[in-house]
């Protein structure tokens, strides 16, 4: 997690592991599930896994996927939302406690009990997804952020044009190693993006607009 900002505005950028390392549970299973939301294959594809799953149990975890990744972004964006709040351990332990209840934690991901099939490769996969999910992230970390130039002046203009306080421009970017550019906006205040967006400024620019506008109205 990166934060960018002044003292008033600020813009929190991730590239973490767990949303990476459920992709590579897609992808090394060949899930498919569906939603135009939904991110493009990783960059870097990971070993075909399909046989730790049988051909029934692939077409349920393809179904059971979509909740727990639904769940792994929110909680990603509860996590990496710009706050005041300076005492880390009155925020972690509501953090964590979110985290068993709906993400579930190694080994056994005992919030995935109600989707079995998705319990049964996650609780295989994971140790081999968690450590192979540096591999679909940038190899240089300085690609996988936003100038602060460009920041600093959309946090300028919104603050400007909506006539708030530079302390109500706030938002964040969940960037994705994933192919082409992509980008959804998950939620007022949080935008998703593949690392291609960031090699374009106009696109990046966009992004980190509609995550600070989107974020005035939560």
């Amino acid at each position: 997690m990166r934060f960018a900002g002044s003292a008033s505005w600020s813009l929190s950028t991730s590239v973490d592991a767990m949303p990476h390392a459920a992709l590579y549970i897609r992808d090394a299973l060949e899930l498919k599930p569906t939603g135009d939301d939904l991110p493009p294959p990783l960059s870097h594809r990971p070993p075909d896994r399909r046989s730790v799953l049988t051909e029934e149990e692939r077409e349920q975890a393809g179904a059971q996927w979509r909740g727990w990744w639904q769940a792994i972004l929110s909680l990603e964006a509860r996590m990496h939302e710009p706050s005041d709040q300076q005492d880390f351990a009155a925020w972690h332990a509501p953090m964590a406690a979110a985290r068993a209840r709906t993400v579930g934690d190694p080994p056994d991901f005992e919030a995935l009990t109600g989707s079995p099939a998705l319990k049964k490769a996650v609780v295989e996969l994971f140790r081999e997804a968690h450590n192979y999910s540096d591999h679909t992230r940038s190899p240089d970390p300085g690609e996988a952020y936003i100038p602060c130039a460009i920041t600093r002046d959309v946090a300028e203009e919104v603050a400007a044009r909506h006539g708030v306080s530079p302390r109500e421009v706030r938002g964040v970017v969940i960037i994705l190693g994933v192919e082409g550019v992509w980008s959804n906006a998950l939620e007022p205040g949080v935008v998703v993006c593949s690392l291609g967006c960031l090699g374009d400024e106009a696109i990046a620019t966009d992004l980190v607009r509609t995550a600070f506008e989107t974020g005035l109205h939560r």
